[in-house]
């Protein structure tokens, strides 16, 4: 079967005699340009559609990287801070039973040994505190910094934008339309000439 851009070349060929040959032969080279310029018009689009898409996923793949490690530093800082708190509670736990013994030993009982015993338990109670708002800190502070990351991945996939299909039509049929006009033009002539 032979191409519709060549059939329409050669049907014009033999009624316009020589002339006639050297304008199909001139229409089916514009024919096949037309052709392939809304072919290369798809091609293009779909070229810049796969590197839209390839462009959005590395985005989001950065995205997803950069938020799973500010998560596991946030782990390792909890499990650091939970770690710091039993130190604390250890060494209190330590103070206290120490003040007890010393006090025991010496025969000293009352209030001021309550007192001392009290002043172990605020200092574990404040150095805990300071842990725990450090870690709050961190934790809003990598909220913060993920909502930075989604913000960077929204800017690098609309840094690029998909092919456009209504633009890329028009493209395509732009080429063809010339084409078209040409061709009824050209037959239009040699039908005025054989009159």
């Amino acid at each position: 079967m032979c191409p519709p851009l060549l059939a329409a070349a050669g049907a014009l060929a033999p009624a316009a005699g020589a002339a006639g040959a050297a304008a199909g032969s001139s229409l089916a080279i514009q024919g096949l340009s037309a052709g392939m310029s809304a072919f290369g018009a798809f091609a293009q689009a779909a070229e810049k559609n796969k590197a839209y898409a390839a462009n959005a996923q590395s985005a989001k793949d950065a995205y997803f990287l950069k938020s799973k490690q500010a998560n596991l530093r946030v782990i390792q800082e909890q499990n650091q801070a939970s770690m710091q708190k039993q130190d604390a509670d250890l060494k209190a736990l330590k103070a206290q039973g120490t003040a007890i013994a010393a006090a025991g030993g010496s025969g000293v009982q009352g209030v001021n040994v309550d007192q001392l015993l009290n002043d172990f338990e605020r200092s574990e109670g404040v150095l805990t505190g300071r842990i725990t708002e450090r870690l709050e800190g961190m934790q809003a502070q990598n909220e913060m910094e993920k909502l930075a990351f989604q913000t960077e991945a929204d800017n690098r996939i609309n840094s690029m934008q998909p092919a456009n299909f209504a633009s890329t039509l028009f493209k395509a049929a732009e080429s063809l339309a010339g084409f078209g006009t040409d061709y009824y033009d050209t037959k239009a002539r040699f039908a005025a000439l054989e009159a």
